[in-house]
């Protein structure tokens, strides 16, 4: 198994566990993590960042479906699931509060290694499929 795949399971179960401290020592000082939530530079911000979506949901877990290596690239697609007992902040900065509902997608990643850490950290996912299942889309005239 090669460092980069390590990164990626270790990444895993630190998520699974909620250890965002151990989270986040897997990050370079200067990385960067960009998602549908915006883009997060340096460890300090990628430390809120995932400290939010913990607290938004906390029973949350992913699974690494697929894992594709090259060089000190990394990709993979994962499958995260979890319950909306938090409040989720927007991109804009407004709080959704809790719906009480249990989110499902699949979404991918690319990651760049340095130095056996994550320096830039992209995510992917159905923004529209979360809001969709969260219960915040308008509903369709009839």
């Amino acid at each position: 198994m090669s460092g980069v795949r390590d990164l990626a399971e270790q990444g895993a179960q630190l998520y699974n566990a909620g250890d965002v401290e151990g989270l986040v020592n897997l990050y370079t000082e200067d990385a960067t993590l960009v998602n549908p939530f915006g883009t997060f530079e340096g460890r300090a911000a990628i430390h809120e960042a995932w400290s939010r979506e913990k607290a938004a949901f906390p029973d949350r877990t992913a699974t690494l479906d697929v894992i594709v290596e090259q060089g000190d690239m990394l990709a993979d697609e994962w499958t995260f699931a979890g319950t909306h007992t938090g409040p989720l902040v927007m991109p804009d900065g407004t709080e959704l509060p809790p719906t009480g509902k249990r989110v499902e997608l699949r979404g991918m990643e690319l990651v760049q290694v340095r130095d056996g850490k994550a320096a830039v950290h992209h995510q992917y996912w159905d923004s529209m499929a979360v809001a969709g299942q969260l219960g915040v889309l308008p509903q369709a005239a009839t």
